[in-house]
């Protein structure tokens, strides 16, 4: 626990192992001047056809946008947000049976990356990663302080996961492709990764997490109340200010392998803040290990030839690692998998 940010963090204190290179650190971006914004899409519209064209604009254009009348009440978001405020409160003692790099444990906390002995810079957050499905199993391995966090997360994954499937629906739709083609192993796994970035000195200097895109299909994130989510786009960035009870949806690098290259992951960072704490809770559908992913057969014709050749998730995860661990740009994790 002695190398969590948290546990140590003064307010005033950054160390040189937090400073990144002046090339990738934010320096004056981090308020970005861009005027372009992350669509904002009311899932409630009568106009069902509209909302199909307005997600596909936005996944061919940004690899991401927000939803507004999701279905997941505004009560069950707050208390979501509480319990896990509440748990990264707890004393040291009581989180520290969770300290683990430990990937295939079903709940672990840990600070920056799963490398941290490995790394030159770090970065400036403490995390969790946990499974959540099958719920009723993983469940039992989540923390049982504070008292309420395996009921109202257990509760609050299950209906994020329906936002998601239906967010998954309406892609296939607008791409043209069968009913229930996401409803299957490529979205049966479900994880959730919740970041907690403690207020930064300078925040110019250093990141809460680097610029990437998700290993999922998509990703259906909760911000909190402070800003700091950023998508890269065209050389500029982007800032997606919170609004109260939004989901932030970003496509995953699976979803532009199986749109053959017609819709594009959401490239994004996070900055920290001077003045107060950060988290975001992000709940990725993904695919089960030994799922082979594909360009959808639908989308490849002789005027769209295939653009990536069929892979496992395995193969990938073993490729978005290795480009993590080299610090690429993440254009790189798809390279091994383009047929040239």
């Amino acid at each position: 626990m002695e190398k969590f940010v948290s546990s140590w963090n003064d307010g005033k204190t950054l160390p040189k192992s937090y400073v990144f290179p002046a090339e990738s650190r934010p320096g004056d971006d981090l308020y970005p001047k861009s005027k372009l914004s992350v669509p904002l899409i009311d899932l409630s519209q009568s106009d069902h056809a509209h909302i199909v064209t307005q997600i596909m604009d936005a996944c061919q254009n940004f690899g991401a946008f927000q939803v507004i009348n999701h279905g997941v009440s505004k009560k069950l978001m707050d208390e979501a947000r509480d319990v896990i405020k509440e748990f990264f409160e707890l004393p040291a003692q009581e989180k520290e049976k969770y300290c683990s790099w430990d990937t295939n444990r079903t709940f672990i906390l840990y600070t920056s990356n799963f490398q941290f002995e490995k790394e030159e810079i770090h970065f400036w957050r403490d995390a969790i990663t946990q499974r959540c499905a099958p719920l009723e199993e993983c469940m039992l391995f989540w923390p049982d302080k504070p008292a309420n966090y395996r009921e109202i997360i257990g509760e609050y994954s299950m209906k994020a996961r329906e936002v998601g499937s239906r967010i998954l629906a309406l892609i296939a739709e607008g791409l043209g492709l069968e009913e229930g083609y996401f409803a299957n192993e490529i979205s049966k796994e479900v994880e959730m990764n919740v970041n907690h970035y403690p207020a930064c000195p300078d925040p110019s200097l250093t990141l809460g997490v680097g610029l990437h895109s998700d290993r999922s299909l998509v990703t259906v994130l909760m911000q909190g109340d402070v800003s700091g989510l950023q998508f890269y786009k065209d050389g500029e960035w982007i800032s997606v200010d919170p609004i109260p009870h939004v989901f932030t949806i970003n496509l995953g690098y699976l979803m532009e392998v199986i749109s053959n290259g017609k819709l594009k992951s959401g490239n994004h960072r996070a900055v920290t803040n001077t003045e107060k704490a950060r988290e975001s809770t992000a709940l990725f559908l993904c695919p089960t290990r030994d799922c082979r992913i594909e360009p959808a057969k639908k989308l490849i014709n002789s005027e769209n030839p295939q653009l990536f050749r069929p892979l496992h998730y395995h193969e990938f995860l073993a490729s978005h690692n290795a480009v993590r661990q080299a610090k690429l740009f993440p254009v790189h994790v798809l390279k091994p998998f383009r047929i040239t």
